[in-house]
């Protein structure tokens, strides 16, 4: 049995099983999971999907359908498709186009928090129902406890790990922060919501960028310990470039110093204020240059949208397509 990943244009992740011998459109009927279709002879282009990570054969279908350029880019079509290995299929239509009924939000415990710099805390939360299935660099929607409000979180574990870890940037006025610095308790429960988003670790084929602000960092630590876990899946160098405001905002040292001995890993620091800083001073996107660039097939960048944007337009400036920068803004919210 393959496992199939969709992700559907709003975020949503749903899993489900596929023999070899069926096509993956039958596999999600058989796991009540009605994808848009409708001739399903390969006719009609409707099931059409990205196949982004995975191997898949797929015959007997129209050229009007899904032509040879989408096919050689990695479209297919479900009704047609047959999967030879686990495979994540990109779905352009949201969840409630079809109706899905909600994924079941699941209840968590705290199992220990700790102050990891001056601006960021990190929590660490057991399922009751056991590890959460999802692609590193996806997040999950945490309600504030005591309160029905949730904020949205990256995972820095690897998938299949025991216990979540999340790291959350303390704010002045932030409902999470103020739970955190004055109300949390281990053993207090809160709600957490199935995986989501469209930022998620691809095949890895060529030398890796990462490029992170602050609390961004912690999509990469879970992409960077699957890599770790998985020798052949990391054989080219990664550049982590990693920014925060001002020193004592770095954190995850140790186990970026771990992860720099299990893989070809160069981690390069910057901080806008050089107050108590030797390294360099500004920001992380000014350390992208040619030299850095070149061989960089794969971006994956994290953080505040001026961060992104600015790493995105230099990053194309020096000819990488826009196909392979993968990108996730975040803003932080306090009400």
């Amino acid at each position: 049995m393959h496992q199939i990943t969709a992700i559907f244009e709003d975020g949503l992740t749903l899993r489900f099983p596929c023999r070899p011998s069926e096509v993956v459109y039958q596999a999600a009927r058989r796991a009540s999971v009605d994808l848009s279709h409708d001739c399903l002879e390969g006719a009609c282009g409707e099931c059409k999907a990205f196949c982004s990570a995975g191997s898949f054969s797929i015959d007997d279908y129209s050229d009007e359908a899904l032509s040879d350029e989408e096919r050689a880019q990695g479209y297919a079509l479900l009704c047609k498709m047959q999967a030879s290995s686990d495979c994540v299929v990109e779905l352009p239509y949201p969840s409630h186009f079809l109706g899905m009924p909600e994924q079941a939000v699941q209840t968590a415990e705290l199992l220990a928090l700790d102050r990891v710099s001056s601006s960021v805390v990190r929590t660490h939360w057991r399922l009751a129902g056991g590890g959460a299935a999802f692609l590193p660099g996806q997040y999950a929607q945490i309600e504030v406890p005591g309160g029905t409000e949730q904020r949205a979180y990256s995972y820095a574990n690897a998938p299949g790990s025991e216990t979540l870890e999340f790291y959350h940037k303390l704010l002045p006025d932030g409902l999470m922060s103020q739970y955190l610095l004055t109300r949390a308790a281990v053993g207090d429960e809160a709600r957490i919501h199935p995986p989501a988003g469209h930022f998620y670790l691809r095949p890895v084929t060529s030398p890796l960028l990462m490029v992170a602000g602050g609390t961004g960092l912690a999509p990469m630590l879970s992409m960077l310990r699957v890599l770790a876990a998985a020798p052949d899946l990391a054989r080219a160098p990664i550049t982590l470039l990693l920014g925060v405001n001002q020193a004592d905002e770095f954190f995850a040292e140790a186990e970026l110093q771990a992860l720099s001995e299990a893989l070809p890993l160069q981690v390069r620091r910057a901080a806008v204020s050089d107050q108590g800083w030797s390294g360099f001073s500004g920001f992380a996107t000014d350390l992208i240059d040619g030299e850095l660039a070149r061989g960089i097939e794969a971006a994956y960048l994290c953080g505040p949208p001026p961060m992104i944007e600015a790493g995105s337009e230099k990053l194309l400036s020096l000819g990488m397509s826009r196909s392979a920068i993968h990108s996730e803004k975040f803003l932080p919210s306090i009400v």
